[in-house]
């Protein structure tokens, strides 16, 4: 086909003289309502320019034919689709790509004469890239043979063929555009307010094509709800001419739902208005995604429950009424959930948190928010009416239910939670709540879980302490300021020093020692408890020879474990392998845990101290009798030495009760092969009854404090240190 053939196609059909073009634009508009674009364009392209016979939502009338897009398309002879402008080397610099329309992404279909002669495109344009697919092109086409059949209209009107063979056509092409776009057209009479319906319409609605509804009748489709809304519009439209545009649900005879885009507007015949008419689009999928992204974007995709920005917005809406309605939140985190991740997978932790929100969902009062703030942990906001005791009582009632549920696995694990609780009643940010409630969370975790905590200002002041511990402590770790003390454990009856525990001590700015008591809130953040406990262990190695040689090759220096570091298979084996590579050996070394931390035991930690005990390093339950648990943990963990709390030694004047205790806990450790060190021993009369009751080990200010390595070295290297252990 040569140009020449095309550009005398395009003359002979005189579409330039076409005198009312509105039909060539309602396509375009279809074509941009079906495929979603804010540009839609029926151009017809010559030698030197490209125009439009139809177009939707831009004002160019024509461009140079050098920048036409559409010229590309039809030289191909095929639809052309393309997906970014700007990543293509032959159009990024094209004056609608860099300039208005800022055209990035491209659909077109060639538009041809019925001889076949290529005349033009109909294309769809959008100024974001991928904003079309392959399979778009099919309906585009049926959009292209509906305008190529308009132009088809236009010749034979022009040579005088049957004007009412070309309505059928059209007609018939519309239907079939209808279908395609799934969007019918309607019309309503306002002389006699008498409403007619395309085909499409009644398909919609799920009617068949027949008897035309009355007004009220089609009004009986939409919700009940909208009824009104849609007469309003309708009856606004008729009054002052403006179109109009909703989107609402209608719901079938069968009782089907279905979500419509309805747009429509007056239409005025000599200057009066004649009638109301517009489209009806079938957006039901399209709202369906929607909705979906919608939940996507405001629930937990475990869960079900809101998520944490749902949380966050609700929460900032009613902070900003909280002067005039008291807002009151609660953070509830989950006690074991780690042990049941750590031991039974995630799999199992994901099937326990879902269990758990739906008891959750199901136990939450009437008109509180309940949202999962992230891992095992809730937050919930109440309503203003429920007062701050309303509110403990009912998470007191929710945690009970939670520990009444079964334990899981073999190794028996059970959930239990804790929460913080925070109340506001003036001017504040959502971040300050959360701040409150969260620190009362704290309190309640460190204070042995299972609690509901309020805050208040005694809670404000210890986490004011602790950072102040924090800061303290980091800042002496990071100078080199951190250090070992060692104060002697004693064997009564030969009065040597057989062991002696490693202490954490600071040396603050001005030289002065600071015991870890002054900075033990700082030891329960777990990355600093880490940064401690290698600190100490790099002091024992450099410090174990010195020890050593005071003490004999069998004396055993104690550390002090953390929960963190025994959760953490890497520090015991690099604990493990420092002790390899230094002269002590693992019978030097004991291994200091606290009951606390097996109340509340993982797979992980049980390993970690198997791993250890089978090493040659001794385990040393310390505190031992504070807990609730202690004979259970002698049975279930490698525990060869114990440590009696000093708390008992310390009562034995006063408390007769307390003699009885020390006195079975020894028995009962010597009869289990255990070595038994008794803490706390300061007077004569507690070593006078720790001799009596068969006692063996002592440590204790009676026989030294605790020492840097240079004062021990003082103390214990002298030929009569023996005699001194008193002094």
């Amino acid at each position: 086909m040569t140009d020449s053939l095309r550009l005398d196609a395009i003359r002979s059909l005189g579409l330039d003289a076409v005198p009312d073009r509105e039909l060539f634009s309602r396509i375009t508009l279809l074509a941009s309502t079906m495929f979603g674009c804010p540009i839609a364009l029926l151009s017809v392209v010559e030698q030197d320019r490209q125009w439009f016979l139809g177009r939707t939502g831009t004002d160019l009338a024509e461009t140079p034919v050098g920048d036409s897009f559409c010229a590309v398309c039809i030289q191909s002879e095929g639809p052309m689709l393309i997906a970014d402008a700007r990543a293509d080397p032959q159009l990024a610099d094209n004056r609608l790509v860099t300039g208005a329309p800022f055209i990035r992404s491209y659909l077109g279909v060639p538009i041809r004469s019925d001889e076949g002669l290529l005349l033009g495109a109909l294309c769809c344009i959008a100024p974001e890239p991928d904003a079309f697919r392959a399979e778009q092109i099919a309906p585009l086409a049926m959009l292209a043979e509906l305008a190529e059949k308009a132009i088809a209209l236009h010749s034979r009107t022009r040579a005088l063929s049957s004007a009412n063979a070309a309505l059928r056509q059209k007609s018939q092409i519309f239907r079939q555009a209808e279908r395609a776009a799934n969007v019918g057209s309607w019309r309503v009479d306002i002389p006699g307010w008498q409403l007619s319906w395309s085909d499409q319409v009644y398909a919609i609605n799920g009617l068949t094509p027949g008897r035309v509804p009355s007004v009220a009748e089609a009004l009986g489709l939409y919700e009940p709800q909208d009824q009104a809304m849609v007469r309003a519009r309708l009856e606004e439209a008729v009054a002052d001419g403006e179109p109009f545009s909703f989107e609402t649900t209608i719901r079938r005879p069968d009782g089907e739902p279905r979500r419509i885009r309805v747009m429509g507007e007056r239409v005025d015949v000599d200057g009066k208005p004649d009638s109301v008419a517009g489209i009806i689009l079938d957006c039901t999928e399209e709202h369906l995604r929607n909705v979906a992204l919608k939940r996507a974007a405001e629930r937990d995709r475990l869960t079900g429950l809101y998520n944490r920005a749902s949380f966050d917005k609700r929460l900032a809406r009613a902070m900003q009424r909280v002067e005039s309605e008291p807002v009151t939140i609660a953070l509830l985190d989950l006690d074991g959930f780690k042990d049941v991740n750590d031991t039974l997978g995630h799999l199992v932790g994901d099937r326990v948190l879902e269990t758990i929100a739906g008891q959750l969902q199901l136990r939450t009062a009437s008109g509180v928010f309940l949202a999962r703030w992230g891992g095992d942990e809730f937050a919930l906001l109440f309503p203003p009416r429920m007062t701050l005791a309303e509110v403990t009582g009912f998470l007191d009632d929710l945690i009970a239910e939670l520990g009444e549920m079964p334990p899981l696995g073999s190794t028996m694990l059970r959930i239990g939670a804790t929460c913080g609780v925070a109340r506001m009643d003036t001017a504040g940010s959502s971040e300050e709540i959360m701040r409150r409630a969260d620190l009362a969370l704290y309190r309640g975790k460190e204070a042995g879980r299972g609690a509901v905590v309020c805050w208040d200002e005694q809670i404000e002041r210890r986490q004011s302490e602790r950072q102040h511990a924090i800061a303290r402590l980091r800042s002496a770790l990071n100078t080199g300021r951190a250090i070992a003390a060692y104060q002697p454990i004693v064997e009564l009856p030969t009065g040597r020093v057989v062991a002696v525990e490693a202490l954490l001590r600071l040396r603050d700015e001005d030289g002065t020692i600071i015991a870890a008591s002054e900075v033990f809130s700082a030891l329960l953040d777990p990355e600093l408890s880490r940064r401690v406990s290698r600190v100490m262990l790099d002091q024992v190695v450099a410090d174990g020879p010195a020890v050593l040689a005071l003490f004999g090759a069998e004396a055993r220096i104690g550390i002090n474990l953390s929960d963190a570091d025994l959760r953490r298979g890497d520090f015991v084996q690099h604990l493990i392998d420092v002790i390899d590579d230094s002269p002590l050996g693992p019978h030097n070394i004991s291994i200091e845990v606290t009951e606390t931390m097996l109340l509340d035991a993982s797979g992980h930690l049980h390993q970690s101290l198997a791993m250890l005990d089978d090493c040659g390093f001794t385990i040393c339950l310390d505190d031992f009798g504070t807990g609730f648990s202690s004979l259970t943990h002698l049975r279930a963990f490698p525990i060869h030495k114990v440590k009696i709390d000093r708390d008992f030694i310390a009562a034995i004047g006063q408390d007769h009760q307390s003699r009885l205790i020390i006195q079975a806990i020894v028995q009962m450790g010597h009869s289990l092969g255990l070595r038994v060190v008794i803490e706390g021993v300061e007077t004569e009369e507690q070593e006078s009854f720790v001799r009596a009751i068969g006692g063996r080990h002592v440590q204790g200010y009676r026989f030294g404090r605790p020492m840097l390595l240079g004062d021990l070295q003082a103390r214990f290297g002298a030929p009569d240190a023996p005699e001194r252990l008193r002094a």
